[in-house]
């Protein structure tokens, strides 16, 4: 069986660093403080130095780096707050990505809450994954299921029709499933939301993967599915995939690599030089401070922030899950008792409650 129908192999093989040349974009995020309460400030956006062989990634490596230098995004946006808000950061970053696209291109953006590697849920192992045998007996498994739901899904072989078998596995991901697709958008505020939503202030440092899309139809991974009753919500959600079902060897060796920008909220530790301490009013260093617990409300603190300006352009949680079940889901978690926090206050973290 080759490589590419079988999906053991291919999780095997598969390593994320040799499929994508990415292209990082750092916020740079420090902590500060406003009426006694621990929050963020934004220091710079970095883009990194490595060498790519993508010329789109070259191109904007190049002419990025100058742009958001001279941002200033480190000065004050408001009174109470004493850098640019992240979340304006961002929407900057990827309007200057827009007005660089070549034409007959576009972008599609994903959101997740951690820094952890690209990967459909099939290639996944451990708690959030699956076993090897779910992996060997995959296609087994999707035709039994066809024909035991033939009123929800139908069987289509890798061979077949891979328009038709996207759209029935998008069928099976609706309902949990692990499958080779990777939910991506068309918005980027629905995948900042989705960057957000859920966090769960442990430290983790979120990112919003950009990908580039041929317009012509010529893409490696790129693929749009039929939009269906009882899956509304690829609709609401501006929703396409990348497909994995179309990952070769080609793509697993290294041989041709697929662009890709992946912004990230990175926390970095506060440092004040020597002239900066004789400035303090006490003319001495701040209490020490745990630095475990520093970086997990900075980070929390913006994304607060982050959820509180999609919530003022009205991208709410609730209104990406039109599917009964999962709106009740939503509301559960909307109105969980999880602590007096005036919610009008972006900078106020809720603790984990374990």
């Amino acid at each position: 069986m080759p490589v590419e129908d079988n999906y053991q192999s291919k999780q095997e093989l598969y390593d994320s660093e040799k499929v994508f040349d990415t292209m990082t974009v750092d916020l740079q995020l420090t902590n500060t403080e406003f009426d006694g309460n621990l929050i963020y400030l934004l220091k710079q956006i970095k883009v990194d130095g490595k060498l790519h062989k993508n010329e789109l990634l070259k191109e904007l490596q190049e002419s990025l780096g100058p742009v958001f230098r001279g941002l200033e995004v480190d000065h004050a946006y408001t009174e109470d707050h004493s850098s640019w808000s992240v979340f304006y950061a961002l929407k900057e970053i990827i309007d200057q990505i827009s007005n660089r696209l070549k034409v007959g291109y576009k972008t599609v953006y994903r959101g997740q809450p951690g820094d952890w590697e690209l990967r459909p849920t099939l290639f996944r192992k451990g708690v959030s994954g699956y076993t090897d045998e779910f992996r060997r007996n995959y296609e087994q498994i999707y035709k039994s299921v066809a024909q035991k739901f033939p009123e929800n899904v139908s069987y289509f072989s890798i061979h077949e029709n891979l328009d038709k078998r996207a759209a029935n596995l998008a069928e099976l991901q609706h309902y949990g499933l692990g499958t080779p697709l990777i939910d991506v958008s068309s918005n980027p505020f629905i995948s900042l939301l989705f960057m957000v939503d859920g966090y769960a202030n442990q430290g983790d440092e979120p990112q919003l993967d950009i990908f580039f899309v041929r317009e012509d139809g010529q893409n490696s991974l790129y693929q749009e599915v039929t939009k269906r009753e009882q899956n509304r919500r690829i609709s609401v959600q501006k929703g396409a995939f990348l497909n994995f079902d179309k990952l070769d060897m080609n793509g697993l060796s290294g041989e041709r690599k697929i662009p890709r920008i992946c912004l990230r909220l990175q926390y970095v530790r506060s440092s004040l030089d020597s002239a900066t301490v004789v400035n303090l009013p006490d003319g001495d260093l701040p209490v020490a401070q745990d630095e475990g617990r520093v970086k997990v409300n900075v980070l929390a603190t913006a994304v607060n922030d982050i959820k509180s300006k999609l919530n003022s352009y009205y991208y709410r949680t609730e209104d990406l899950f039109p599917d009964f079940y999962m709106f009740l889901g939503v509301l559960k978690s909307k109105y969980a008792d999880v602590g007096h926090v005036d919610v009008n206050k972006w900078y106020q973290v809720v603790e984990n409650k374990k």
